[in-house]
């Protein structure tokens, strides 16, 4: 009998997210699964009440990347930052960084607004001749 209920354990989707600090409130994970389609194990669902299980995978697109769970075991309340580690498996393919042909010389000058500093404007002295 207690085997039983061990392998029913099940959870809402809202409520799961929101105990694994994906999100800040419940209220704000309800909004965001009923404005995104989520995918459970292959299914899309739109509906925060959908139950899930230990072993389920979630995908969950979030800020322009795809975050790929695997729903290790279920909470029972929401804890700290590493404690909600326990209970997923981040799947997440890394992302690559996007490669730019700026030159570092045209970085360094778009970073910097302003007044030259004390270094900056040695470095203009000499190269202007004004030793």
């Amino acid at each position: 009998m207690a085997e039983d209920l061990l392998e029913n354990k099940n959870v809402r989707l809202d409520l799961f997210l929101f105990y694994i600090r994906l999100f800040k409130t419940r209220s704000l994970s309800t909004k965001y699964i009923r404005s995104k389609t989520i995918e459970i194990s292959g299914k899309a669902t739109k509906k925060p009440h959908k139950l899930i299980m230990i072993g389920d995978v979630l995908t969950i697109p979030k800020n322009d990347e795809i975050k790929i769970l695997k729903v290790i075991d279920i909470p029972s309340k929401r804890g700290s930052f590493l404690d909600s580690l326990l209970f997923y498996e981040d799947l997440t393919l890394p992302t690559i960084q996007k490669v730019t042909n700026i030159n570092n010389n045209k970085i360094k000058f778009l970073d910097r607004v302003g007044r030259p500093t004390k270094q900056e404007r040695r470095k203009i002295d000499k190269l202007m001749g004004r030793d």
